[in-house]
């Protein structure tokens, strides 16, 4: 594995080896002398509300509003910086609910990364930019981390707290839409979770490399829900592997590809990045591994999607394949025994895409040349 750099002190840097879990081609040891695990979950995610803006409700859950034609007000409101965006058909909820399986989601990647924030060799950052930032834990962290940088978050959501580091704040944007900030003006720019919030993928790398500086670094970290198994278990689960399946189809008809885990390093070097480096991570669905690491994050992410599987999937379902909600009721509680068998050894992959912008960069506007020259 290559090394990369890591925050150390804040002042010095030392290399690190990535995790080591990060062994994508390796087969995963199942744990054989599992001992069940005590149901003692913790539950202090930050939940935090919002009625700045007005929102919908469906099937009991509440949606960013999505009907085109309106928009945000423009608001200052303590580290929110709420900006005029056309208000876009998104499918999943930001409830209380939802946010605080964000929140979850979030310590589940911490654990994978051995608490690492970020894979890319960052030293003194003076502007960083979160896209998709969610309740905002990844940009705080950031922040604490890096204390002279100023941390950006954007998210179609104003559901980030108020009580926030000095030097963040969050703005209400699309990481689709035209960005208003200056090319060439970040250090680094991160991505986490976009999945399924994107239409063209290619053109917001390309807005992401136009708005690195010579040298800065573009960081993607990304699950790949298709599921998969090392052995020949998947076939007891074939309701779970039926709604991954179905996630996938049903957004790709709603407008928003599903990216293969292999696909993100190609469009990285397409837009122009070099030194791009792919790093890539199993995701157990439970604790049937015998590694503690990956165990522990299997714990965590069966919590994930046993509670926040109603969100990822009942308004792709009942907007984009018609399924009545009573039917994605039925799936998820067949599903859910599924999820709990640990004679299933069903994983996803994770993705880590690192690059840089060379200093040498073209224009931002001209077309990208090929790697190497």
């Amino acid at each position: 594995m290559d090394k990369l750099c890591v925050k150390d002190d804040g002042a010095r840097r030392k290399p690190m080896t990535p995790p080591t879990v990060c062994q994508p081609s390796s087969i995963l040891e199942v744990d054989s002398c599992h001992v069940p695990d005590e149901e003692d979950w913790d539950d202090d995610f930050a939940s935090i509300t919002s009625s700045i803006v007005d929102y919908e409700f469906e099937n009991g859950r509440r949606y960013h509003a999505y009907k085109a034609g309106s928009a945000y007000p423009s608001i200052v409101l303590y580290a929110r910086v709420l900006t005029a965006v056309a208000q876009l058909d998104y499918p999943y909820p930001n409830d209380e609910l939802e946010q605080d399986r964000l929140d979850l989601q979030h310590h589940v990647i911490t654990l994978l990364l051995n608490g690492e924030l970020h894979l890319a060799p960052l030293e003194n950052p003076k502007r960083i930019l979160d896209l998709g930032t969610g309740t905002g834990l990844w940009a705080i962290e950031m922040a604490d981390n890096f204390p002279n940088a100023t941390v950006i978050g954007t998210d179609l959501s104003p559901v980030q707290p108020n009580m926030v580091p000095d030097n963040v704040r969050f703005e209400i944007s699309d990481a689709e839409s035209d960005w208003m900030y200056q090319e060439n003006s970040f250090d680094y720019i991160h991505s986490r979770y976009l999945l399924g919030s994107i239409t063209d993928w290619q053109a917001m790398i390309q807005r992401a490399y136009k708005h690195c500086k010579p040298g800065a670094y573009f960081e993607m970290q990304d699950l790949d829900p298709r599921l998969t198994s090392d052995d020949d278990s998947l076939s007891r689960s074939p309701m779970h592997s039926m709604f991954c399946k179905l996630i996938v189809d049903a957004s790709e008809q709603y407008g928003k590809p599903v990216p293969r885990y292999s696909q993100y390093k190609g469009w990285l070097e397409e837009a122009g990045f070099v030194d791009v480096r792919e790093y890539l991570f199993k995701i157990p669905v439970n604790t049937w591994p015998k590694n503690k690491q990956l165990k522990e994050v299997g714990k965590y992410q069966l919590l994930n999607y046993t509670e926040g599987y109603e969100a990822i999937g009942i308004g792709l379902f009942t907007r984009s394949l018609k399924w009545q909600p009573t039917e994605f009721q039925v799936l998820l509680a067949r599903l859910r025994q599924e999820l709990k068998d640990r004679t299933i050894h069903a994983y996803q992959h994770f993705a880590v895409v690192v690059g840089r912008k060379p200093f040498s960069s073209r224009s931002s506007d001209s077309t990208p040349a090929p790697i190497g020259q």
